[in-house]
């Protein structure tokens, strides 16, 4: 189990681990990086790793919880003082917070590009996956019943508002692995050519035919 540092000093430590972590992970991804590479590249001993983390896994569960809190971090605004924590998000303020999401996609790029092999080789990640999954999805359908039930989205059924909610998850949890390898096979840089635009693109193309007033597009 990863240790909680104590002093200023650790502190840097276990938070250079992780940087260096996720730069190899994104640039290489993580089946070809080792715990050495990683000690290494952090100027640590292999077990001064081992001190702050007990392996790989946990470096990536760490980094998936750090993507996480990043990215709930941006739906905290609409949850505060809004009744029951539900504030009523319009469509371009939802489009707007899941744009800000696919630049985080990007920041963590390889969980992006590995996070289904990751999922089946880690219960314990997988396990935390479905659970943030799960609560996500109850808050956007919340927002989209709030959508239907004041005009600003066509008349559909919960059974059809829910399949929009679990599309606009897939898009957002896939997008940029299809995009980094588009921009490989076209003989580009893969971290230049998958860009955060990309996906905001992609969202706004799948809910804007089902809202009764098309928000704008922005470029």
């Amino acid at each position: 189990m990863s240790r909680v540092p104590t002093t200023v000093t650790a502190g840097e430590t276990r938070a250079r681990i992780l940087a260096v972590a996720l730069d190899l992970f994104n640039s290489r991804g993580t089946a070809a990086v080792t715990t050495n590479a990683i000690a290494a590249a952090a100027r640590i001993s292999p077990g001064n790793l081992y001190y702050w983390f007990g392996g790989k896994d946990e470096i990536v569960r760490e980094l998936h919880a750090q993507r996480v809190t990043a990215y709930e971090s941006l739906w905290e605004a609409s949850a505060a003082g809004g009744g029951e924590g539900t504030e009523r998000l319009d469509p371009e303020q939802v489009l707007d917070r899941l744009g800000a999401g696919t630049a985080l996609t990007r920041q963590y790029a390889f969980l992006a590009r590995d996070l289904f092999g990751l999922l089946h080789a880690d219960p314990v990640l997988a396990e935390h996956y479905r659970l943030v999954r799960a609560r996500r999805l109850v808050r956007f359908s919340e927002i989209a019943r709030g959508w239907r039930e004041h005009g600003e989205i066509r008349p559909l059924g919960d059974r059809e508002l829910d399949d929009l909610v679990s599309a606009l998850w897939i898009l957002a949890e896939s997008w940029f692995a299809f995009e980094e390898l588009d921009g490989a096979d076209a003989g580009g840089p893969s971290d230049s050519t998958a860009d955060s635009t990309g996906g905001t693109r992609y969202l706004r193309a799948v809910l804007t035919p089902y809202l009764s007033v098309p928000v704008p597009g922005r470029g």
